[in-house]
């Protein structure tokens, strides 16, 4: 189990005080490694996920789509995917 990259996503969060809403970002991170994904609240065996795909939604956001066994997830992303959705092909390739 070796960590070959990591994806930073945006994590929003809606929350209401004092009848005023407001929206809290942070950042969480997915990691690949050689026999895994990991999201912060799950982890996918390489033989549960079927792809790994993006989407624009506009020039500053990206749709980061993980196709699982137990549907498809979908993460912000603010800096550019490729580098992680390559290397997913490239690990799934050896399997």
């Amino acid at each position: 189990m070796k960590l070959i990259c990591s994806q930073a996503y945006m994590k929003q969060e809606r929350l209401i005080e004092d009848n005023q809403q407001y929206t809290v970002e942070t950042e969480e991170y997915l990691y690949l490694y050689t026999d895994k994904i990991v999201t912060p609240k799950r982890s996918f065996t390489m033989q549960q996920v079927w792809d790994v795909t993006k989407k624009h939604l506009s020039s500053h956001y990206t749709f980061l789509y993980l196709h699982t066994i137990e549907g498809v997830l979908t993460f912000i992303v603010k800096s550019s995917p490729d580098h992680f959705i390559s290397n997913y092909r490239k690990v799934k390739e050896k399997i």
